[in-house]
This record gives C-alpha cells, sequence and structure tokens, in this order.
C-alpha cells in the first residue's frame, strides 16, 4: 500500500507556494493587492506562497482564482502489488 507521507504534501504545498508567488509577480502584484481584492488577511497570501497555509481549500481557490489561475489535478502513479513485494 502507498502511503502518502506529511513530507510529500509539504513538497507538494512548497511546489503550489512558489508557483502562486511567480504568478504573482509575473503579474507584477503585491500580496498586498491579492489580500485586498477579496477581502483576505495578507498573511494569508503569504502562508500559500510559503507553502505553510493550514486553511481551507475554498480560500486557496478564491486566491487562485483572484490571480487567473486554475487549479489542475494530475493523477500520481502509485506502485503495483508486483513491485511492492519486490521490495
Amino acid at each position: 500500500m502507498f502511503i502518502m507521507t506529511d513530507m510529500d504534501l509539504d513538497n507538494d504545498m512548497m511546489a503550489l507556494g512558489r508557483q502562486i508567488r511567480e504568478a504573482r509577480k509575473q503579474r507584477g502584484l503585491r500580496q498586498a493587492d491579492i489580500a485586498k481584492l477579496i477581502s483576505i488577511r495578507r498573511q494569508i497570501v503569504s502562508e500559500l506562497e510559503r507553502g505553510v497555509y493550514k486553511g481551507s481549500l475554498s480560500r486557496a481557490m478564491e486566491v487562485l482564482r483572484a490571480m487567473g489561475l486554475r487549479l489542475v489535478l494530475e493523477p500520481v502513479r502509485f506502485p503495483t502489488l508486483e513491485e511492492l513485494s519486490d521490495e
């Protein structure tokens, strides 16, 4: 059985944060600009960008929409039973 670890989640959140930061900077926006646009605290944008945000997914989606971004999911390849039994 494949189990996602906290380390995997941390890496994914940090990667998402880097992409959000890059997109914001490319658009010439400040964290405060995004926060004001959707009436949230600037710290939420900062937490998202640093990959430490622990709030709701709907709030994160608001930030993405405000920046003209969308979240796209892709499947993760899990090892087969055969591959696991070879270990």
